[in-house]
């Protein structure tokens, strides 16, 4: 149990490591090295009869993790951090696979269920360690409990007594010396030596270690307070490398200096329409807010999702001012759509700028995008009042483009005609490259005046499209070949169910290609599970069908999971919480359903096809059942949301927790098959999430539901020759 929430604890502090060193596609990198990792020492387990056994070689995962720690305080790559993390995994394969064989097939039932538990709990503590410890310090920690770990298991012999001390003492070392700030910030000055030319707009503006001078790490992502080239007026703060919101100096924030540089169509909304009532979202440092009572709001509610923000704004007051301390202003630290689904309030302008984004060169074409959905503009426009104004601003003219097509298809969903949506519509550029803030969008329910148009129609900034514009322009508007896109580029409106906004490639072939690093994850995880299965190809019960058993199993369970945390992201409050929710809660289930119901599968003829169908079942229910979430996530009750999600996990984990340990408990003599089938699976799992992973980026997560329902059908239809023990093993 020890070494399993070591191991789901890593996995998913590394998701928020690889993200920040990488991009947004390194979080899956991590959760498929994970499986792979683990795989591969189970490999071992099989080929390596003659291995000293855990109390000879407990001491090896406290000194792996010191590796991997150490490795992050250098600054090393990513791809060496991740060659560097295998280890550890590997040996949690090895230590695991041996601990199902040392139990055999009567005691794989209770294996299952404890390993299960123990990872459980790793996904729900994980996401609560990150932001108080920094990733450094939460592996150093980790290694503290495999040391003191290794302590119990090993054998009574001086040397390796100590090695197991030395290790543990070596980790609290290093954690003492992280918390007092005395190691080198090693993910930082490898997020900028390695990140220039992609998403990370902090590293693309060729900034060094000592142009960042402040830090906070976060569930929801690092921030880093950064010095402007050029502009002492200002601190850029950014998330994950990316998103960049601006800490401006008191004297020139509250004169609006920056509205004739860099910010002109950030002030152009609040200069032109002059609301009382305003909602930020995304607030990040505040400079709309800024803006806002210059132009006489006089209610600011600034909604930011990451909770380290306010101590770092905290730590520059002497620089910025107090923000969101003034009359009227309050800052509300919480998921943007969450705060609109429990308020009723109405706002006079909302406005979202650059949330979620790299910078004007690269996006992040992998980020779930749920502010940026139809479902969201709907709930957007239904928080304001009657003449209230939506704002949206991006760099991207793609972005921009498939932004007002997601706007007008709010409006078509609410029966407003296109020609009229578009009375309510102004859209204008600013040409100046120098700005990230290009292109803004303000929509209206009611139609746009005249007189407001012109307000927002100010140099530099050039008008698209205001009400009164001739048709022709309006077609010329909505003409993606304006933009020099073709049919292979995907514009179309996003939906929650594909959230993924800032993704352009069209079908499975070109969005696999966008991903090359997931095919080569693929390619491993296939090799390995072939290599696995010749291994055994003497085996005299015939291994081929447990085998493929086994892997169906692997790769659907995954699916199954990466579903899941997609459809509950928004009731959960955001991805990590999501996605520690969604597998805590299943595991937990899971290995719920391998105690309390595995069993009587085990004692029935062909129990393990009928498991597998009624897997296949539960999990087409499921996908029915979450494929309209809306009425969840409207609860304002953040505990009875957590109940339903978990209640509506419990029958779809109680069912999978069964094919597993039943196909175990009838194929797994002798006891080293248990091993092999257990790496099987995993591997497995590697190559299922890179198809699921396309699945939800081409289909959605409905279909990526029904595929894996699929997958579990086809396995039990494998299964139906494997059938009771012939010692009748209960």
């Amino acid at each position: 149990m020890v070494v399993t929430f070591v191991v789901l604890v890593l996995e998913l502090t590394s998701t928020r490591l690889y993200a920040y060193i990488g991009s947004t596609h390194a979080t899956s990198v991590a959760l498929s090295i994970a499986l792979l990792g683990t795989s591969v020492g189970a490999l071992v387990r099989v080929r390596w009869h003659g291995w000293p056994g855990v109390g000879r070689t407990a001491p090896w995962l406290s000194a792996a993790l010191l590796a991997v720690a150490l490795a992050e305080v250098g600054g090393v790559a990513l791809p060496w951090l991740v060659l560097v993390s295998l280890p550890p995994f590997a040996l949690a394969g090895l230590f695991v696979a041996d601990a199902y064989a040392a139990r055999g097939r009567d005691g794989v039932r209770a294996a299952y269920a404890l390993d299960l538990g123990a990872a459980a709990g790793g996904c729900l503590i994980a996401p609560r360690l990150v932001g108080p410890l920094a990733p450094t310090e939460i592996v150093a920690a980790l290694g503290v409990l495999g040391g003191a770990w290794a302590l119990l298991v090993v054998e009574p012999r001086p040397r390796l007594r100590a090695a197991a001390a030395a290790l543990g003492l070596a980790h609290a070392g290093l954690f003492v010396a992280a918390r007092a700030g005395a190691t080198p910030d090693g993910a930082l000055a490898a997020m900028l030596r390695d990140g220039r030319g992609s998403e990370k707009a902090l590293a693309a503006g060729g900034a060094t270690p000592r142009d960042v001078i402040d830090s906070a790490w976060s569930p929801l992502g690092r921030l880093d307070v950064g010095r402007v080239p050029g502009d002492d007026t200002r601190l850029g703060v950014y998330t994950d490398g990316m998103s960049p919101t601006f800490m401006l100096r008191a004297a020139e924030a509250r004169a609006g200096a920056f509205e004739d540089a860099w910010g002109a169509l950030l002030a152009a909304p609040y200069r032109a329409l002059r609301p009382a009532r305003v909602l930020v979202l995304g607030a990040g440092a505040g400079a709309s807010v800024w803006l806002a009572r210059k132009y006489g709001a006089t209610q600011i509610d600034g909604v930011e999702v990451n909770p380290a923000m306010p101590a770092v704004l905290a730590r520059w007051r002497a620089f910025a001012g107090d923000v969101y301390h003034q009359p009227g202003v309050r800052l509300i630290i919480a998921d943007a759509r969450r705060h609109l689904a429990d308020t009723d309030a109405r706002y006079d302008l909302i406005e979202l700028a650059l949330a979620l984004t790299g910078n004007v060169h690269a996006q992040a074409a992998g980020l779930e995008a749920h502010l940026y959905t139809v479902e969201a503009v709907a709930l957007y426009l239904r928080r304001l009042t009657p003449s209230g104004a939506l704002v949206f601003i991006h760099s991207d003219p793609g972005n921009a483009y498939r932004q007002l097509l997601t706007v007008l298809a709010a409006q078509a969903a609410a029966g407003v005609s296109r020609d009229r949506a578009l009375e309510g519509i102004a859209v204008l550029r600013d040409p100046r490259p120098e700005t990230a803030y290009r292109y803004l969008l303000v929509v209206s329910p009611a139609p746009l005046p005249l007189e407001a148009v012109d307000a927002l129609d100010v140099e530099p900034a050039e008008l698209l499209w205001g009400p009164g514009d001739p048709p022709e322009r309006a077609a010329q508007l909505l003409d993606r070949t304006q933009l020099g896109a073709t049919n292979v580029d995907d514009l179309a409106p996003v939906h929650d169910e594909r959230p993924y906004f800032f993704q352009n490639t069209k079908g499975l072939v070109a969005t696999a290609r966008a991903q090359a690093g997931r095919l080569w994850a693929l390619a491993g995880a296939a090799l390995l599970v072939v290599l696995l299965i010749v291994e055994r190809r003497g085996d005299p019960r015939g291994f081929a069908r447990p085998a493929a058993i086994a892997a169906g199993l692997g790769a659907a369970f995954i699916g199954v999971e990466l579903a899941l945390i997609q459809r509950f992201t928004l009731a959960a409050g955001g991805t990590l919480y999501a996605t520690s929710l969604v597998l805590g809660g299943l595991l937990a289930w899971c290995a719920a359903g391998a105690v309390l119901i595995s069993g009587r599968w085990r004692r029935v003829s062909r129990g393990a096809a009928g498991a597998c169908l009624t897997a296949a079942v539960v999990v087409a229910g499921g996908a029915w059942v979450t494929r309209d979430l809306a009425w969840l996530e409207a609860i304002g009750s953040d505990a009875a949301r957590v109940a339903l999600i978990g209640a509506l996990l419990g029958p779809i984990g109680l069912a999978l927790g069964c094919p597993f340990p039943v196909l175990l408990a009838h194929e797994g003599a002798p006891a080293d098959r248990i091993a092999s089938l257990w790496a099987i699976n995993g591997a497995a799992a590697v190559a299922g999430g890179t198809i699921a992973v396309l699945a939800l980026r081409v289909a959605g997560a409905t279909d990526a539901l029904r595929l894996a329902a699929a997958l579990y059908l086809l396995v039990a239809i494998l299964a139906r020759r494997v059938g009771t023990p012939a010692d009748g093993a209960r």
